[in-house]
């Protein structure tokens, strides 16, 4: 293992003082010659010197470190957040330690502890799983910050889950079914019930709910999509779907596949996240598109607010309904409209 450069030998290569190559790399206000200058950054250049920035992190009391706590380093929605977060951050110098919890609520607190010990300058936490058992790990410590709805009062920036639901399940309405369901992510994920909710109140609005309207609870991954679909079809017979996220979505549309039903023509199915895989699967997935990678500037604005003293709570952002090739009008139904209208242009007829 080769040996470590350290300032004491850039500053044997540049024949200064240990504290003159300190006051050149750090950029402190102490003067120095502009060709003392010159020689310590060119012998820390030949000796491809790095400077120790957790050390110096200890001395300053600042690392320029921020902590990011996801529960699914996999799923292209986090992965869309994290890259809007280490964006925002690198403009302010500042680098992202990314920690996985595997969707497992237990784990978010080991997750905490691991950054702190590594004195990161805040931590963003996404996923809805922040409680308030959560927070005490943190704080008076360094910032927090959620993406999305959780347990806990931080500050945090989000989308209106239920609404968003709402807007799927109004949708297929408008193409006239009236037998569908809801594949839900884990009942402790606010997120899902937040997501359940919006289905129901478009359901009750359009006043069918109960008893039109299942809900199976799964996991929010591609296999657990899969699996509620199976089950689904197993005992009902619906000719819509809306999943709680993109990846469920398209495991729903292996099961159907599998069940030798066609998607629009047979059942309809709806999304959520819009990752890129929404536009390129077969069909092209109609989903609720959610602005991941603003989501993760916006958690760093939040960062630098909370670490300036300010308390801006909360920020919620828009989401869209983009219609693709996975939706359509029930079985039936489109027959049954051209039949109407070629009834009525014909009845319009004058000999």
């Amino acid at each position: 293992m080769p040996d470590v450069v350290t300032i004491l030998d850039v500053a044997r290569a540049a024949g200064v003082s240990p504290a003159t190559v300190s006051r050149v790399l750090n950029g402190a206000g102490h003067p120095v010659r502009e060709a003392t200058r010159h020689r310590v950054l060119e012998a820390a250049r030949r000796l491809e010197y790095y400077p120790n920035r957790l050390a110096r992190g200890l001395l300053w009391r600042q690392t320029h470190v921020l902590g990011f706590v996801v529960p699914d380093v996999s799923n292209p929605y986090y992965a869309a957040i994290l890259r809007g977060v280490e964006e925002a951050a690198a403009g302010h110098g500042l680098v992202v330690m990314l920690c996985n919890t595997g969707r497992d609520p237990g784990r978010v607190q080991a997750c905490l502890r691991t950054l702190l010990e590594h004195r990161v300058d805040g931590i963003v936490v996404a996923g809805g799983t922040l409680t308030a058992a959560d927070v005490r790990v943190v704080q008076g410590r360094v910032p927090l910050v959620a993406v999305g709805r959780h347990r806990a009062p931080v500050p945090s920036v989000r989308v209106d889950n239920a609404d968003a639901s709402r807007k799927a399940c109004q949708h297929l309405l408008q193409l006239g079914h009236r037998q569908g369901a809801c594949l839900a992510g884990p009942r402790s994920s606010l997120t899902a019930r937040d997501r359940v909710e919006g289905y129901r109140a478009a359901l009750r609005e359009a006043g069918i709910w109960p008893r039109a309207g299942w809900v199976v609870w799964s996991d929010l991954t591609a296999e657990g999509g899969y699996r509620a679909a199976r089950q689904l079809l197993s005992t009902s017979r619906v000719t819509a779907l809306v999943a709680c996220n993109d990846q469920m979505a398209l495991g729903a549309l292996r099961a159907l596949w599998e069940a030798g039903l066609r998607v629009p023509q047979d059942v309809s199915v709806v999304g959520f996240d819009d990752t890129p895989t929404a536009a390129v699967a077969v069909p092209a997935l109609t989903t609720i598109a959610i602005p991941a990678e603003e989501l993760g500037r916006r958690a760093l604005e939040l960062f630098l607010a909370a670490r300036a003293g300010r308390s801006d709570n909360e920020v919620v952002l828009p989401t869209q309904l983009r219609v693709r090739e996975s939706t359509a009008s029930p079985p039936g139904l489109a027959q049954r409209r051209r039949w109407s209208q070629g009834r009525r242009r014909t009845t319009c007829r004058h000999p």
